[in-house]
């Protein structure tokens, strides 16, 4: 008798489990609504987040184009917010110095219009790094690194280091 007690409480048991996992059918497509909710809202965001970044980039290699190469003195205006913070030792704080400072090399005919050479571009939050080969009016030409920060839409801090490029290089790889 005891064999069969066994064999009818495993029986019974099994029902049991098989019973609660089948009654729990009917909350596994909330679960994985929800799931896949979650995953469509991570997936907005994460491409909310790119584009982000992406209209970042091309703020920046746009406002490097139209004031550096096209010499386009309403650059400033458009992608400069008016309170831009310096990080350049020999720059001053605020888009009107700015203006004010540059307004000799955008209005030197002398210094030709040009499409600059950005080698890389980075971005990660609200900043982005342009590294550009930069060709000055005597021929010297530099290695550029501009870091921007973007803050609604405009170009709100910068920072800016350069080296010029050596003649001859202790390794193959170059600065670019």
């Amino acid at each position: 008798m005891k064999p069969f007690q066994s064999l009818i409480s495993s029986a019974l048991a099994v029902t049991i489990v098989f019973a609660a996992c089948t009654s729990n059918t009917s909350d596994t497509p909330k679960e994985n609504n929800d799931t896949t909710a979650t995953a469509n809202t991570t997936s907005a965001s994460a491409n909310d987040d790119k584009q982000k970044l992406e209209d970042n980039k091309k703020l920046a290699t746009d406002f490097y184009q139209a004031l550096y190469g096209d010499k386009d003195s309403t650059a400033i205006d458009k992608y400069v917010a008016d309170n831009i913070v310096q990080h350049n030792p020999a720059l001053q704080d605020g888009k009107e110095w700015l203006k004010n400072s540059l307004r000799p090399f955008l209005a030197n005919p002398h210094i030709e219009k040009t499409k600059v050479d950005i080698k890389q571009t980075a971005a990660e939050g609200d900043k982005v790094w342009l590294l550009v080969k930069d060709v000055a009016p005597n021929g010297k030409v530099f290695a550029r690194v501009n870091i921007f920060r973007v803050e609604n839409g405009k170009i709100a801090e910068a920072w800016k280091v350069d080296e010029p490029v050596p003649a001859k290089s202790a390794n193959k790889n170059g600065m670019f």
